[in-house]
């Protein structure tokens, strides 16, 4: 089948998790024998398209010196699918989130799908966020535009891929979709190159300047409040209280808030700020921690927890959105309620004092995932689904 990817998220420009589904998926299916071109915006590349085998690339063209990105790249994929199908006609118009404002109701004749990691009405309750600062954030998934957009998007689409239940079950409520057009697929997992050297993680560490010392690791956006880093800083200040330990901050924003707080309590020292890494030193930051905490108070999928659990690390997490869906409390490590501090730093302080525990449910972790949760049981699945759209 011939399948038009749409997704602003690609790399080399990947934010999160949207980024990692693009990537793998497409992957998965041009590997099923699909015939997969991805339409993105050409951001951080000079070349317009990349092909390899059944996986075309083609990048649509921006202006970098104007703002609004999404936009420019939303008015022109409609001329730029129709370019892709004077010849030849699409089976399937998949959108990878949010990743075209319908300025038309179809791009094509073909199906159209939608894959929803999380609905932005949900973000926005999470963040809490005044009518005054939602207005300024024109562009932002805060803002007051975006949300229309979402509610048009979800109304021209013709069936939804969602990365979990909990999501699924907030677009029924939300928009009073027909469950039977929701397909839950959970996303996977990347299980190459996980395993490293002694050596090369005590590189990583004179790399970081991190002494001797357990490792809690936390990774996301560090001034995105729905991670819940500065409820982390705060859980870690009472995990100092009862031992010694370092906290290693993996990911991209912002620092200054999360290092003014840390200052305040007195723990920066304890405290290393990475800011973004490559995949390798990332899959390195997983393996060389001692427990992995996700603080979150908004989850659409969490894929972090399943990078630690492919690291053979326990987990900690809030018990909110597909989290629970994803690990199991007391199995897979321990889940807290959200803005807990107290519950989550006694969980850290908990796996940090027994090593058994830790290292048998790191063992666990990784077979409970594997079978589970991988890119190519998520790729077939969604074949599944396109053949029962394009009735084959």
């Amino acid at each position: 089948m011939r399948i038009a990817f749409i997704t602003f998220e690609y790399p080399p420009f990947i934010r999160g998790g949207a980024g990692i589904y693009a990537i793998n998926v497409t992957r998965e299916l041009a590997e099923l024998g699909h015939e997969v071109t991805v339409f993105t915006p050409q951001i951080e590349s000079d070349k317009s398209s990349e092909e390899t085998g059944n996986l075309n690339i083609c990048r649509v063209p921006l202006n970098n010196n104007l703002p609004f990105k999404a936009f420019q790249f939303w008015l022109k994929l409609p001329k730029t699918i129709m370019k892709a199908e004077s010849d030849n006609k699409f089976d399937i118009i998949h959108f990878n989130g949010i990743s075209y404002w319908f300025v038309k109701n179809k791009l094509s004749n073909a199906p159209h799908i939608i894959t929803i990691h999380h609905l932005i009405t949900d973000a926005i309750k999470s963040n809490n966020l005044s009518r005054i600062s939602r207005f300024l954030d024109i562009t932002g998934e805060n803002g007051c535009f975006i949300p229309l957009i979402e509610k048009r998007c979800v109304k021209c689409a013709d069936k939804f891929i969602s990365v979990s239940k909990i999501t699924k079950k907030q677009i029924v409520e939300t928009y009073e979709i027909s469950p039977e057009k929701i397909n839950v697929i959970y996303n996977g997992i990347d299980l190459k190159q996980r395993k490293f050297s002694e050596e090369e993680l005590e590189e990583l560490k004179k790399q970081f300047s991190i002494t001797q010392k357990p490792v809690i690791l936390f990774v996301g956006r560090v001034d995105d409040h729905r991670k819940g880093l500065d409820i982390l800083l705060k859980s870690f200040k009472n995990v100092l209280d009862k031992t010694d330990c370092t906290l290693l901050v993996v990911g991209k924003g912002d620092q200054n808030k999360a290092r003014t707080l840390a200052i305040s309590m007195g723990i920066l020292d304890n405290v290393f700020f990475t800011g973004f890494v490559d995949e390798t030193t990332l899959k390195k930051c997983y393996a060389l921690c001692d427990v992995y905490v996700v603080p979150s108070r908004l989850e659409g999928f969490g894929l972090t927890v399943l990078e630690a659990m492919a690291a053979s690390k326990p987990v900690v997490a809030t018990n909110v959105g597909a989290i629970p869906e994803i690990m199991k409390d007391k199995e897979n490590g321990i889940l807290v309620e959200p803005n807990d501090i107290n519950s989550m730093s006694n969980a850290i302080y908990t796996i940090l004092q027994s090593w058994m525990l830790a290292k048998n449910v790191g063992e666990d972790n990784i077979h409970f995932m594997k079978d589970k949760f991988n890119w190519e049981k998520n790729a077939k699945e969604t074949d599944k689904l396109y053949m029962q759209l394009a009735g084959k």
